[in-house]
């Protein structure tokens, strides 16, 4: 009868350590044959890297299409504002042109004294 006794706690021990184990995997998710395999799982792995690269290229290509754009934004301003100082340098030589003929025409002309006839 002792001999029973000693078996029966370690059996029930290990009875208890089964159940709590085929809880433990049940709770997780399920059971060894709904595992993928390591192909399967590391296809899987290699298709979601991908396709991360692929957005992350197309991100690439759309920011750089607008930094195009806007460079080409900049190049037309740069263009218009060449043009425009260009317009106010004419403008500049011609209104310093005026102002000389007006200083030349406005300034007193000096004539040498005329003397008297002689007699």
């Amino acid at each position: 009868m002792q001999s029973h006794q000693r078996l029966i706690i370690p059996a029930a021990a290990a009875f208890v350590f089964i159940v709590a184990g085929l809880s433990l995997v049940r709770g997780f998710g399920g059971t060894m044959a709904a595992a993928p395999s390591p192909s399967v799982a590391h296809a899987a792995t290699v298709e979601q890297v991908s396709n991360e690269i692929l957005e992350t290229a197309k991100g690439l290509g759309i920011t750089q299409q607008q930094a195009v754009d806007q460079l080409q934004v900049v190049q037309d301003q740069l263009v218009a504002q060449k043009a425009e100082t260009k317009k106010l340098s004419e403008q500049i030589a011609t209104l310093t042109e005026k102002l000389n003929a007006l200083q030349v025409a406005s300034a007193p002309t000096v004539t040498a004294p005329v003397s008297p006839p002689k007699r």
